[in-house]
């Protein structure tokens, strides 16, 4: 597959490994992701990453469809996560990855997963508990 470093960029995303996610990218990398702050550096990105993997206990991204336009490659998703708390969600996505030489130098992701940061009401916990429907 001509653009396999996409799935391997997304299977790295979803171990929730944050070394192994930040072996794969560059050390100059630029990231956005979704409302968060631009990161420049895996340093930054990391501190993004460990926050988004403390409130998750899995993550799936299945790719939609991937198009490459030169130095820009661009992947619709759809994401599914598990959050600490046992709640389900899955949302589309899109990600565009910009290339310099033929390596990766900024990453772009568009996903609304607000839902992800608000706390479950007591009545979810008491139905993700098995407690009351």
């Amino acid at each position: 597959m001509p653009h396999q470093w996409v799935d391997d960029f997304f299977a790295a995303a979803d171990s929730l490994d944050v070394e192994r996610f930040c072996a794969a990218l560059p050390p100059d990398i630029v990231w956005r992701f979704a409302n968060f702050p631009t990161a420049k550096g895996v340093m930054e990105v990391r501190a993004q990453y460990e926050m988004v993997v403390q409130i998750l206990r899995s993550m799936r991204h299945e790719i939609v469809g991937v198009w490459d336009a030169g130095d820009t490659v661009t992947a619709e998703t759809r994401v599914f996560y598990v959050d600490v708390h046992g709640r389900e969600f899955d949302c589309p996505g899109c990600d565009l990855f910009f290339l310099q030489e033929g390596r990766l130098s900024e990453v772009r992701i568009f996903v609304d997963n607000h839902f992800l940061f608000t706390p479950p009401s007591e009545q979810e916990l008491l139905t993700i508990q098995g407690g009351t429907e």
